[in-house]
């Protein structure tokens, strides 16, 4: 098996083929979708296969387990996908099972691995990357990430843009591939048949949106910037959403932020929280929110809960300017 890490985002992973097994690495949770996906639809479309989807933490000390999974097969299929994900959470004894059947891998089953870091060094892990295909699934960190995932997506729907028109896409946009699939999918159902994406047509989809002002306000929120919160609460409030909602918002933004930091003194993986622990935040934001975890203690989220108990009992009184009661709350928490 060809075990050289192929890019993150071209239109199909290669040599996809039922027998095969590959090894997603990486945290970007839409590129591992998209590249499972893929797989599963390249190899149904010649082979009759079942799916198993295992996770790595329901695993652990059950290497027997593990090892009828890789070697039992449905009545109803002679073939079979299984995506193991949070593979790095795997014991020293789930791992050799691993190595043992790929020391004889079946030719109607392709096992699909998923996970974020492992130590490369050991001698079980040489020989799972040496026996599957490595695909990376990095988010991006620089807008040239965004570009070159565009130039592939472009190619994919049969579109172009100008130089210009990727630019002020890839600079808008944010850095999130998921995000950014959204707005490309917008793009192409406005321009139709037409093959050409214009800058005008950019800037028409991705114009200021009632979405668009919720985002940047959380956004504000975890990098602790009053200026940017303050500025947003005016905007969603000009946008005719009632303070109690706005209020919601903050609250709900809080208590994510407070479960990411318990779970974290509890050492579950910030891999485990997004896929278990955080489902109430659409996939495209959970790895923003784990970033803004990090901009806050315990000790002060414990505090700033205080905060919103007490502006929601005040909120609810009919004698309060509740705008005003809004502005305090955020001064108290990110003074």
């Amino acid at each position: 098996m060809n075990s050289r890490p192929y890019s993150q985002t071209p239109p199909e992973p290669v040599e996809i083929a039922l027998g095969n097994s590959y090894l997603l690495q990486g945290s970007d949770a839409y590129l591992i979708d998209t590249h499972i996906e893929r797989i599963k639809r390249q190899i149904r479309s010649k082979h009759d296969v079942d799916t198993a989807v295992l996770y790595a933490d329901e695993l652990r000390n059950k290497a027997g387990e593990l090892a009828e999974h890789l070697d039992s097969f449905s009545i109803f299929s002679e073939s079979k996908v299984i995506i193991i994900k949070n593979v790095e959470l795997l014991l020293k004894k789930e791992l050799e099972v691993l190595v043992q059947y790929f020391e004889a891998p079946a030719e109607n089953q392709t096992l699909i691995l998923v996970g974020d870091k492992y130590d490369s060094r050991l001698g079980v892990w040489k020989k799972i990357n040496a026996a599957t295909a490595k695909i990376l699934c990095d988010p991006p960190k620089f807008t040239s990430d965004i570009r070159n995932w565009l130039t592939t997506e472009l190619n994919r729907v049969g579109k172009r843009m100008s130089p210009k028109a990727m630019e002020d896409f890839s600079s808008r946009i944010d850095l999130d591939y998921f995000s950014a699939a959204n707005e490309l999918t917008k793009l192409t159902l406005l321009v139709g048949e037409r093959a050409t994406i214009t800058e005008q047509d950019i800037n028409q989809s991705l114009g200021t949106t009632r979405t668009g002002t919720k985002i940047d306000f959380l956004r504000a929120l975890g990098r602790k910037n009053a200026k940017a919160a303050l500025e947003a609460v005016e905007l969603m409030l000009e946008a005719e959403w009632e303070p109690l909602q706005v209020f919601f918002q903050i609250s709900s933004f809080y208590t994510v932020l407070y479960k990411i930091v318990l779970l974290r003194a509890k050492r579950v993986s910030d891999m485990e929280i997004s896929a278990k622990h955080i489902g109430e935040i659409y996939q495209s934001q959970r790895r923003e929110y784990l970033e803004f975890a990090n901009n806050y203690k315990q000790a002060e989220l414990e505090a700033i809960l205080e905060i919103l108990l007490e502006t929601d009992s005040r909120l609810k009184s009919s004698i309060v300017e509740k705008n005003v009661e809004l502005a305090v709350a955020l001064l108290k928490i990110m003074g």
